[in-house]
């Protein structure tokens, strides 16, 4: 199986909304190992975040690698991918907003 058949496999809506949903959340994982590796993941940084006032802003960091998986759909032009990490680009939004509104809600 070449390269280009490969891509053309990933072509699927579902696929992308998939990666769309889980790249953020490794990004997440990394951004905990490598700048609060000494909180226990998840509830003890999750509620260190929380507490600052600033899990919102790092969900919105994480949300912004999808940029990459994005580019790398238009670069090999497979669309309904691209429509899929659109699709998980606003459920991010909507998550952002949640925590935004309900656990950030003196900062708005």
């Amino acid at each position: 199986m070449t390269l280009t058949e490969r891509i053309e496999r990933l072509d699927n809506f579902f696929i992308g909304l998939l990666v769309g949903l889980l790249f953020p959340a490794i990004l997440f994982f990394f951004y905990w190992l490598f700048f609060h590796q000494g909180l226990a993941f998840p509830g003890r940084f999750v509620r260190f975040l929380m507490s600052g006032y600033l899990l919102s802003n790092v969900i919105k960091l994480c949300g912004l690698g999808n940029l990459l998986v994005f580019y790398f759909g238009l670069q090999y032009k497979i669309d309904k991918f691209s429509k899929g990490v659109i699709a998980s680009v606003f459920l991010y939004l909507g998550l952002i907003l949640y925590v935004s509104y309900v656990f950030e809600p003196e900062i708005i």
